[in-house]
């Protein structure tokens, strides 16, 4: 797999105008494992100290979504699975996106047990942002 960085990734997205919110903090993302009861790991930390996720619900072209924390907890709360955190979404959460707090690695769901995609949260950004046919 090509390896590219978050600040390429997010130029690319910022010269196709997606909105992007601004940088998260650690006391925020830290505050939100409280919440979650999950440690993210830290490629995950590194990309939201960069980026707190797409503004406005804003998408991809091909309309993919990566969640603000405040997104992520307002879902978590909203879902009965307390074991599945989702991060991104695919058509308006046809797919969802995340981790699982008892399994490494990144998982889609789509109405089923979540199923395994990718071995990082960094992996998951270079798929969504190459829309990758694992995603589907």
């Amino acid at each position: 797999m090509e390896n590219i960085s978050i600040d390429k990734i997010i130029d690319q997205w910022t010269n196709k105008k997606i909105k992007l919110s601004p940088p998260s903090t650690m006391e925020l993302i830290k505050a939100t494992e409280e919440i979650l009861s999950f440690q993210f790991p830290d490629d995950f930390k590194e990309f939201y100290l960069k980026l707190d996720g797409f503004a406005d619900w804003d998408w991809t072209e091909n309309m993919f979504s990566i969640w603000p924390l405040a997104r992520i907890i307002e879902e978590y709360n909203n879902e009965s699975d307390k074991n599945f955190i989702v991060f991104a979404d695919y058509l308006i959460n046809s797919h969802q996106y995340g981790f699982k707090k008892d399994q490494n690695g990144v998982f889609k769901s789509y109405g089923e047990q979540p199923e395994f995609i990718a071995e990082t949260f960094s992996e998951i950004i270079f798929l969504i942002n190459s829309d990758a046919d694992i995603l589907y």
